[in-house]
């Protein structure tokens, strides 16, 4: 009997630590900076297959680098949870995406630079680990035949709340959606190794719909008609511009828990939607008071405090930077700072 409780703890424990092995993209956020990668040669060629064998041997125990490491060890790999995988060895693009949507992708493109050096970009992306991708860049040095931490292109020093990137299968500049923006942005290739950032920040907040009875969206605060949301699904949007209880709607869009997007209406027109339809919950979640305060600083006097766990509360105003939120609690009405409230209504944020 004791032989057999230790056959089951040894399995147990090689559970729990092949478990602890998986690599998130969180943690390749954290070690990426800190150490080169050798590059093996294959009979004579440096490219991007080279590179990608490079990084996702390094860094294994990760379904996209896995994935992408066995699709190059085995060509012609079937895999039916694969949506794509591209190896553009002309252009220097390979990519891996696992479902048609794009949330859960990896990608890599080498350029050339001067005297052999390369500039190597990985973006990985995987919304069920992180809500924000990872853009990681290297500079493949000819005479160590290793990749480098690119520190000099670390765009997230910039405080830019990026959300996604698309690499260039051919060309240099780099696609990338902000939050609180309209449309895409880009980062530039300035021909020296570097990347200029173009981007229109429009500052807002999100949140989601809360109403029992259909959703009325207007064309101006309390005006015409625009449009009605079902009361059957959950939405969410990134409002700003508040107005007399009223909320203008970012990009005329609002998208339901599935990412599907409903256009509002055309570009260059409006769509307005009450406070009162709105929430955000408190992420409160070990059941904390949270303080209201008089203005948007912690400097400010305290007029109430959020004594519920998670408590939906309904935004009414928004600092100017988006960084604090006044809010509605029952009979209370104070601002708290928006990184304490979370904008999803089927689950917790992290």
């Amino acid at each position: 009997m004791k032989k057999l409780i230790l056959v089951i703890a040894t399995l147990l424990s090689g559970m729990l630590t092949a478990g602890a092995q998986e690599l998130t993209i969180p943690q390749i956020r954290e070690e990426w900076p800190k150490a080169s990668l050798k590059v093996d040669q294959v009979k004579g060629r440096i490219g991007i297959a080279e590179f990608a064998q490079a990084f996702t041997s390094v860094y294994k125990g990760n379904d996209l680098t896995d994935e992408i490491k066995a699709q190059l060890d085995n060509p012609g790999r079937v895999n039916e949870d694969v949506y794509v995988f591209i190896l553009d060895r002309q252009n220097g693009y390979c990519a891996l995406q696992f479902v048609s949507d794009g949330t859960v992708r990896m990608e890599m493109c080498a350029w050339n630079l001067k005297d052999g050096w390369k500039l190597v970009a990985v973006n990985m992306f995987n919304v069920y680990e992180d809500k924000d991708a990872l853009l990681m860049f290297y500079k493949y040095n000819p005479d160590s035949g290793r990749l480098e931490p690119d520190l000099d292109n670390n765009f997230y020093d910039m405080d830019v709340p990026f959300s996604t990137f698309l690499l260039p299968r051919k060309g240099k500049d780099i696609e990338t959606w902000i939050y609180h923006t309209t449309s895409p942005s880009a980062l530039r290739y300035d021909g020296n190794g570097g990347f200029i950032l173009e981007a229109n920040i429009i500052p807002a907040i999100p949140c989601f719909v809360v109403d029992d009875s259909p959703t009325n969206i207007r064309k101006s605060p309390g005006g015409e008609l625009l449009y009605t949301l079902s009361p059957d699904e959950d939405y969410m949007l990134d409002v700003y511009d508040a107005s007399d209880g009223w909320w203008r709607i970012l990009a005329e869009c609002v998208t339901t828990v599935e990412n599907d997007d409903i256009d509002l209406c055309e570009e260059g027109g409006e769509a307005w939607i009450h406070y009162s339809v709105l929430g955000m919950s408190l992420r409160n979640y070990d059941g904390a008071s949270e303080p209201l305060y008089e203005s948007p600083s912690k400097d400010s006097k305290v007029v109430g405090k959020i004594t519920e766990a998670e408590a939906l509360v309904r935004p009414v105003d928004m600092a100017g930077d988006a960084s604090w939120v006044k809010v509605k609690w029952g009979k209370l009405t104070g601002w708290i700072e928006f990184d304490r409230l979370c904008a999803n209504p089927v689950t917790t944020c992290p």
